[in-house]
């Protein structure tokens, strides 16, 4: 079974920032002399960061599981890169110019 993992980028980030940010704490709780008060402190806050980047997560649909369409052949490559045409956001290059002035990030040909 073939399964497709959507992950946005920020998400890579927000867990790779927790898993330092958690070897530091386990560091420091392992090697200082911490009160047991201040111990429970900074689980706490590790534990609140996962917490809410799941939720964030889960909220703006940025960790989608999908299967892959099998309606189409292998054969039939042209629909299927028409379909994941369609499926990506696309925008030709007048739409990041100005209308009316006729702005350009290009130099002038002359």
């Amino acid at each position: 079974m073939h399964l497709h993992l959507r992950i946005h980028r920020w998400v890579l980030w927000w867990f790779w920032i927790g898993v330092v940010l958690g070897a530091i704490a386990v560091v420091n709780i392992l090697l200082r002399n911490l009160s047991r008060w201040q111990e429970t402190i900074i689980l706490v806050v590790g534990a609140l960061n996962w917490l809410i980047g799941g939720i964030i997560c889960w909220g703006y649909g940025a960790v989608r599981i999908e299967r892959p369409d099998r309606s189409a052949s292998h054969g039939d490559s042209a629909i299927r890169s028409r379909q994941e045409f369609q499926q990506k956001e696309w925008h030709p290059a007048s739409d990041f110019v100005l209308p009316g002035n006729r702005k350009s990030l290009l130099p002038p040909k002359y």
